[in-house]
């Protein structure tokens, strides 16, 4: 299976496809159908269309996002910004704020718009039906299990037709719901169960249960019906992609607010859970928080002092620190540019403040708002090389239009007491030959 575009009238939709041009999946191909069926008639557009599926991962800078849920799978880079309209479920939106990301509170899965936008026909009527997921497709067998290969159309007929619907493939699930048919899901063997708690949860059912085989799931019997609002999910389609539109800002700004959000979120759905929730649910509860605990720490305190109100020193001490602490990487240094770039603007430069430079920590506390303000302006290679001592500050300064130094400053002492205004100057004392690094 590979990751391909489908270029809709200008708009890229991605979504998985067969490497050998055989039978797909065919939950991934729904994403696609529905954004044909929903994109304006006759206009060009153009941008980066995530739908159907855990693909948020796969994202670039300015994508939209529209239905689509993490994958617990994976670790998450998430690029920004990311341009937001509804995610598959509360799981999913818990992250997402716990990287900075702003998300509506619209949840589930778009395939479940499937009967209002096309004519689904009624398949072979079955009693049972047993979808396996794409991953595990030998996991059950006879006469009653249907593959989730093959046209979206076709399976969802056979699904509409069931009486009762047993599957680990999540879309089967989703489809079932669509058409109001009983179901019940199978613990995964091959997927995580973080995507089918995060679709239950966005429907009304937090506390679902899964069933260990098909026989367990028939003593079960079925899940409550879906709770989903399906005019806020077709509402919140992005159809301004095929005209002209905003570019989405960073949302580093909020980066404080959302992080607090996200917590006050896991926390509601561990409630909706319940206290003795089944392993599926509680492994997928832990690996939400996991996938925002993996940010780098101190990327997550630099960005926390940028949006929450803190002053400049503390601002640039956690830029400091970050340099420090994280090799270069090109999406994480420029999220950090941009977000001190807001933070600092306007502000008195440092070297103003502190041209008479005389305390140890005062020293500190400039030279590293002089670094902080080199990264605000997107250079935060030599932002890094000043930290790791490969630059002078001076480099730092040049680049910013900032005055040197004056030599009196270079020559003040960093302790001791203080020459008062009008005072001589003190006899130098014998320095060595090697010349002092200002503010090292």
């Amino acid at each position: 299976m590979g990751f391909v575009d489908d270029d809709i009238r200008g708009v890229r939709v991605p979504h998985w496809a067969p490497d050998d041009g055989g039978s797909a999946n065919f939950g991934d191909e729904i994403g696609p159908m529905l954004v044909r069926a929903l994109a304006p008639a006759g206009a060009e557009g153009e941008g980066r269309l995530l739908s159907v599926g855990s693909v948020i991962h796969f994202g670039g800078r300015g994508d939209v996002v529209w239905g689509a849920g993490i994958n617990g799978k994976v670790r998450q880079t998430l690029q920004h910004p990311l341009d937001v309209r509804a995610v598959r479920g509360p799981l999913t939106r818990a992250v997402l704020q716990g990287h900075g990301v702003e998300v509506p509170e619209v949840f589930g899965d778009p395939a479940l718009l499937l009967p209002r936008l096309f004519d689904v026909p009624v398949g072979t009527p079955r009693d049972v039906l047993v979808m396996p997921n794409l991953n595990e497709l030998g996991r059950v067998v006879g006469d009653g299990v249907v593959s989730p290969l093959g046209d979206p159309i076709a399976i969802a007929a056979e699904i509409r037709a069931a009486g009762f619907v047993v599957a680990s493939s999540l879309h089967a699930l989703v489809i079932a719901d669509a058409f109001g048919v009983p179901a019940r899901p199978l613990v995964p063997a091959a997927e995580h169960a973080f995507k089918y708690l995060d679709y239950y949860a966005g429907t009304g059912r937090a506390d679902v249960r899964f069933a260990g085989s098909v026989e367990e799931a028939l003593d079960l019997g079925p899940i409550d019906p879906v709770d989903v609002d399906l005019d806020a999910i077709e509402a919140a389609f992005p159809g301004d992609l095929w005209a002209k539109r905003r570019e989405n800002d960073e949302t580093s700004r909020t980066y404080d607010a959302l992080r607090r959000e996200s917590a006050r979120g896991l926390g509601a759905l561990a409630l909706a859970v319940g206290r003795d929730a089944a392993d599926p649910a509680a492994q997928a509860l832990l690996r939400a928080q996991l996938l925002v605990a993996e940010q780098p720490a101190a990327l997550a305190a630099a960005l926390e002092r940028a949006s929450d109100g803190s002053g400049i020193s503390d601002v640039s001490s956690a830029a400091v620190a970050f340099l420090r602490e994280v090799p270069a990487h090109g999406a994480m240094d420029q999220r950090l540019a941009r977000a001190l770039g807001r933070r600092l603007a306007g502000a008195a430069s440092a070297p103003a403040r502190s041209s008479a430079a005389g305390d140890g920590d005062n020293d500190s506390a400039a030279r590293d708002e002089i670094i902080a303000r080199v990264v605000a302006t997107g250079k935060v290679s030599l932002a890094r090389a000043i930290v790791d001592g490969r630059e002078e500050l001076v480099a730092g300064l040049a680049h910013l239009g900032e005055p040197q130094p004056a030599p009196e400053a270079q020559a003040q002492p960093a302790s001791g007491p203080r020459r008062q205004s009008g005072e001589p100057l003190p006899a130098p004392e014998p320095q060595p030959k090697k010349r002092r690094r200002w503010l090292r």
